[in-house]
């Protein structure tokens, strides 16, 4: 028994020798590979591991592999990649891809309460739109041609005054979006005489921005400045004293400023004369769109004239009448209709 014991402990033994005897011949066979990445040298003008371009190896990428649609790569010291040379412009509709290189424009501002603005570039009139209650005004022009562009503003109150012109400049890029706010147009302007006799009063009155304060200046040799403020309606009224004048031609002006932080241009100049009598300046009465009646309002009355006229043959007089103050195509239909609910002020 002990020497079957004695016989099986040896061929174990025996099996573990050539076990290790194997897996020593195995180690001994293979062969080991061993890699050495040697970071590349920046400024040998190739692109090498670690370097995303040198010099003028960008490794055949250009500025289209980055999302961009035009231009070129350049390559900064550190062998990192600069953009500043690429084109972007956004691309438009399903199909993919870039389109032509385009801008926009955004203008927004304040004119009057219910004024007509008027946008115009290099002296053609781009589009017209009309002010809200509270004077503000937008305008957004789409697809515009990359380039240099002269905007002028202005506005026209509903008593048919102009404001003065309001023009600035813009150089526009492909691809890009321009807001040009807060642009605060002049307020109108117009006295009550044509002459005041020393000592009388004048009225100098006109719109602006609803409760903006108004700088008066009124000059001839000197220049004096008045102060006074537009009601929520943006009307303003100053009573000038002429005692404070000397006798002769005189020039008057307003400008606006809203909330302590927007100032207008000055308004246009309108002039008056110091002298021994008081001649009343004739004030030709304008009628507004859709006043029928020529009341200052548009409301049920000028709705009761517009539907007497409703599909019938218009007067002479009244085709006058509808070709000035609403659509002007001879006849009285619904889209008079739309245009006095346009206007409507009750």
């Amino acid at each position: 028994m002990r020497k079957f014991k004695k016989i099986v402990q040896i061929l174990l033994l025996v099996e573990f020798i050539v076990l290790c005897f194997f897996q020593i011949n195995q180690i001994k066979s293979s062969s080991v590979t061993v890699t050495a990445i040697v970071p590349g040298v920046c400024g040998n003008g190739i692109k090498e591991i670690g370097e995303q371009c040198d010099g003028y190896d960008f490794g055949g990428q250009t500025c289209f592999n980055f999302g961009y649609s035009g231009g070129s790569l350049s390559c900064n010291a550190n062998c990192t990649l600069n953009f500043s040379g690429c084109i972007f412009a956004p691309p438009r509709g399903s199909g993919g891809g870039f389109v032509s290189l385009y801008g926009k424009i955004i203008i927004s501002g304040y004119a009057q309460p219910k004024s007509e603005v008027t946008l115009m570039s290099d002296g053609t009139i781009r589009a017209i739109t009309r002010a809200g209650d509270d004077a503000k005004f937008s305008f957004i022009l789409d697809n515009l041609s990359p380039g240099n562009y002269l905007f002028t503003l202005y506005s026209e109150d509903k008593e048919g005054r102009r404001s003065n012109l309001y023009t600035f400049p813009v150089k526009l890029e492909a691809g890009q979006t321009i807001t040009a706010g807060n642009i605060l147009l002049s307020p109108t302007i117009d006295v009550d005489k044509l002459e005041v006799k020393r000592g009388d009063f004048i009225s100098i009155f006109g719109y602006a921005q609803p409760e903006a304060n108004i700088l008066i200046s009124v000059s001839s040799d000197e220049e004096l400045f008045f102060r006074t403020n537009a009601n929520r309606d943006g009307f303003y009224l100053y009573q000038l004293g002429t005692d404070v004048l000397e006798k002769g031609e005189h020039y008057a002006k307003s400008k606006s400023i809203l909330a302590n932080q927007l100032v207008s241009n000055y308004s246009r100049v309108v002039s008056f004369r110091v002298s021994d009598r008081s001649v009343a300046k004739e004030v030709k009465k304008v009628c507004g769109k859709a006043d029928l009646n020529c009341d200052g309002r548009v409301n049920l009355i000028d709705f009761s004239i517009a539907a007497y006229w409703y599909k019938r043959k218009l007067s002479p007089s009244f085709a006058i009448i509808e070709k000035e103050r609403l659509n002007g195509d001879g006849k009285v239909d619904l889209v008079d209709f739309s245009i006095m609910a346009y206007y409507w002020t009750g």
